[in-house]
């Protein structure tokens, strides 16, 4: 179940010196006592710490209030800890036991499981978010230690088991990673950035500029048709020539192909068509602004073929740029992307869609937003 743990913090074991935290449950205890999201953030107070026995008396009693037999502890994480569950008998087979400590990831369930019922009318939407059953909790005290007489909330949430995306479609959805498991991803993947429908657009966002220095040394907006190789010596015509020499190369031969010698050879194109430095005026020589925007030439035509982590509008909160899949990006991106999106129009917006948390549904081989914690309610359009 790598889909539920790739990219949190791994369990810390203690023969690497990691000192451990036991635990006891608790009827109840006073509200004073308890130690928020945040104040456990800032104290570096996290569940997955806890010692593997310790921690599994809570996801016991988790399981029992959820009437589940629990199973084998799957894996840990940053938002908690992971465990098979099984709804009458056994040793869990059937369902998935998420231990958290976090409210947001509480939310973000409880969000997903009431927008699943309202779109019973649109299953094709639904079937991307999870089944996710009852979210019970409990309040643990801590009997020893410098946090002896203090308290936190631990929730256990009910899912439905999902299984890890086949190489191809995996590598289809979010690209490479740095390398491809599956060569029939890769044809495809390279097949789909080199697609000239995709790869032009890309090519005028990338070497353009809203702004220019006028003869006094002043920088002034240019209008709209001006913008596309604003730096290019011969602005849009030699933009157009470029495109030309660029759909003339060689197309890759596989990934590493593309990185080595198709991505330089359109540097070294677009470079050679700068204009004059011109230092007292522009500030910044021309040749070296297009070789920045020649190193940024691969991340914008990647985000265009796969799904992105984030929703348009949070990009300016991490303070960065992305593209995202167009309706020409390959048909199961385009797809997926799509009804992401939709999903703001019935007043969720989606986050941290990475290739670990998107997982499928054996029963049906539908594609799923596995962790669902960090999903944002909006206003519904």
């Amino acid at each position: 179940m790598k889909g539920y743990f790739e990219g949190w913090r791994r369990y810390l074991h203690e023969d690497n010196g990691t000192e451990k935290i036991d635990v006891d449950v608790l009827a109840k205890a006073s509200d004073k006592n308890i130690i928020g999201g945040k104040e456990a953030m800032r104290q570096g107070i996290n569940l997955v710490d806890f010692d593997a026995d310790a921690v599994r008396k809570i996801a016991q009693e988790l399981a029992n209030q959820l009437g589940g037999q629990l199973g084998k502890e799957l894996g840990r994480g940053a938002m908690g800890i992971v465990y098979e569950m099984r709804a009458s008998a056994g040793e869990g087979a059937d369902m998935i036991l998420k231990v958290t400590q976090f409210p947001h990831e509480k939310r973000g369930y409880t969000l997903a499981r009431w927008k699943k019922k309202k779109l019973k009318k649109n299953p094709e939407l639904a079937s991307i978010l999870p089944d996710v059953g009852k979210v019970v909790d409990l309040i643990y005290d801590f009997k020893e230690g410098w946090l002896k007489g203090r308290s936190i909330k631990i929730y256990g949430i009910s899912l439905e088991r999902l299984a890890p995306l086949p190489p191809r479609v995996k590598e289809q959805l979010f690209g490479h990673g740095g390398k491809f498991k599956n060569p029939e991803a890769e044809k495809d993947w390279i097949r789909a950035i080199t697609d000239p429908k995709l790869l032009i657009p890309v090519l005028r966002e990338a070497f353009s500029d809203k702004h220019t220095v006028d003869t006094n040394g002043k920088i002034q907006e240019l209008p709209p048709d001006e913008r596309e190789y604003a730096w290019f010596k011969g602005g849009k015509q030699a933009g157009i020539e470029f495109e030309k020499q660029v759909l003339e190369l060689e197309p890759p031969a596989n990934f590493r192909d593309y990185l080595t010698r198709w991505l330089p050879q359109i540097g070294r194109r677009a470079e050679r068509r700068a204009l004059p430095d011109r230092r007292d005026d522009w500030g910044t020589p021309p040749n070296r602004i297009i070789q920045r925007q020649s190193v940024s030439l691969a991340k914008r035509l990647e985000d265009r073929i796969k799904i992105p982590q984030y929703p348009p509008e949070a990009l300016k909160y991490f303070g960065i740029e992305g593209a995202f899949p167009k309706d020409d990006a390959p048909t199961p991106v385009s797809t997926f992307f799509n009804k992401l999106m939709k999903l703001k129009d019935h007043g969720v917006d989606f986050w941290d869609t990475h290739s670990e948390n998107v997982m499928m549904r054996p029963s049906t081989n539908e594609i799923v937003v596995a962790d669902v914690g960090l999903f944002k309610p909006v206003e519904e359009n």
